[in-house]
């Protein structure tokens, strides 16, 4: 098994590839859908991916999900609470590699991600992006 850990932003995503010894991959792609679909075709199997949620997890999240043996979604501040336990610099690359580490160890802090249905029924009703929320990111 191959234990991934992103870190999303609007443009970019970081990511660390783990194997159960962990031994460590990390670089870097842009943030569409051909990007992905390219990345995913370098990747050993099988693979298990886990990000922190920001605002436009839920695309990824959807388009992963047919590929990866399990995708997961940390809580956001529940993983910064892990981090500022080590006392380290946070950065993006350190980020991934502790989702990377959590989700290898099976020490992710997971939080709920809704279902596709649910996630678009609320853009229906006109919900509100959060402020600073971009434009298009899930184009």
């Amino acid at each position: 098994m191959y234990y991934i850990g992103r870190d999303v932003h609007r443009k970019t995503i970081r990511y660390c590839v783990e194997d159960v010894s962990g031994q460590v991959h990390r670089g870097q792609i842009g943030a569409t859908r051909r990007e992905l679909d390219a990345w995913m075709k370098t990747l050993p199997q099988p693979w298990t991916v886990a990000m922190e949620a920001p605002i436009f997890t839920g695309w990824i999240y959807d388009h992963l999900l047919p590929h990866a043996h399990q995708v997961q979604v940390a809580h956001p501040l529940r993983l910064r609470a892990i981090a500022a336990a080590k006392k380290k610099k946070k950065n993006d690359w350190i980020d991934v590699g502790k989702i990377a580490d959590c989700l290898r160890c099976d020490f992710l802090p997971e939080c709920h991600m809704a279902s596709t249905p649910i996630r678009d029924r609320r853009g229906t009703l006109g919900r509100p992006p959060p402020a600073g929320a971009p434009d298009g990111a899930d184009e």
